[in-house]
């Protein structure tokens, strides 16, 4: 025989719905039988109102590390004392700051730097100024360009030759 929409065991609806409204029905009602102790029944609320309950007084706590009565009592220290008492007795290493080294001197600007700086902003200036000298304006914009073109020839001709990526260099073994 099938189920009855969707109720696996084969129940029908009404059967389910008189078990849910019997279970509603005795939920206020006391319990037949306590499976707790006595001492831990709440008053009733008759009582809550009138009486009031004692307070709790703590237990007192032991002074020592608590065992079991018939274990050995031992006064060792326990892993967390150990712990919370970890590097205690080592000297504070206040003189062992890192102190960094004195950074290196500048590097040192070459007469041929200067120069090719120099020659770039006075061809700059001379191109853009045409009436700076009393040339004309053509030449002073020819003699601008080959200012800038030259300070950048003196530039570039004190570069270092080669590079990392020059395959001529000679085989320094791995590399990282």
């Amino acid at each position: 025989m099938m189920s009855v929409l969707g109720d696996p065991d084969g129940r029908s609806s009404d059967s389910v719905d008189a078990a849910f409204a019997q279970i509603v029905a005795g939920y206020d009602q006391p319990a037949a039988e306590a499976s707790w102790p006595a001492s831990e029944d709440l008053p009733s609320a008759a009582q809550a109102d009138t009486e009031e309950l004692p307070e709790p007084v703590p237990p007192p706590r032991p002074s020592g590390p608590v065992w079991p009565a018939n274990g050995p009592v031992l006064n060792e220290p326990s892993l967390l004392d150990g712990l919370d008492t970890f590097g205690a007795d080592l000297p504070d290493d206040e003189d062992d700051r890192f102190v960094p080294p004195p950074p290196p001197p500048l590097p040192r600007i070459s007469a041929q730097a200067v120069f090719g700086v120099l020659a770039i902003i006075g061809g700059l200036w001379l191109f853009f100024d045409t009436n700076l000298l009393p040339i004309g304006g053509q030449g002073s914009m020819v003699l601008g360009l080959m200012g800038i073109i030259g300070g950048a020839v003196a530039l570039i001709m004190r570069l270092r030759p080669g590079g990392p990526d020059d395959p001529d260099l000679p085989d320094d073994g791995a590399v990282v």
